[in-house]
């Protein structure tokens, strides 16, 4: 009889736990809800810091998430502007166990075969002829 009653009371309370993980998730949506808002180009250009030919560049590759209702003016939603800016955070400290370094590297963070990398080291000094101004 005792173990019927503790198998019951644990499902109860696992049910209970699932309940409330699911109220929270709903909360924590509405929260991130609360403090959207569509940006403007110039808003979003001032939000994060970029240049406008920047920010034009990042929309036409489709880079950053961005919305053209009318086909022209664009708009951007300030929720997505952080979550676009925060995903592309760098691991910091120690990796976790069981994960390899060349797995935590994205796409994004794979070195160029294009670039080179140069160690120098002696200062390297480059001296330019200046034109003068003056009509001879």
């Amino acid at each position: 009889m005792r173990q019927k009653i503790d198998s019951s009371t644990s499902s109860e309370q696992a049910s209970l736990g699932q309940t409330i993980l699911k109220k929270l998730s709903v909360i924590e949506d509405l929260l991130k809800r609360k403090d959207d808002r569509p940006l403007t180009f110039k808003d979003a250009c001032s939000y994060l810091g970029y240049a406008p030919s920047y920010l034009y560049k990042l929309t036409y590759k489709n880079i950053v998430p961005h919305y053209k209702p009318t086909g022209k003016i664009i708009f951007f939603s300030k929720n997505e502007l952080d979550e676009w800016v925060f995903k592309s955070r760098p691991h910091l400290g120690p990796l976790p166990k069981g994960e390899d370094e060349n797995a935590s590297l994205s796409s994004a963070e794979t070195i160029d075969p294009n670039q080179l990398e140069m160690e120098l080291n002696e200062e390297v000094v480059i001296e330019f002829p200046l034109k003068s101004r003056r009509k001879k």
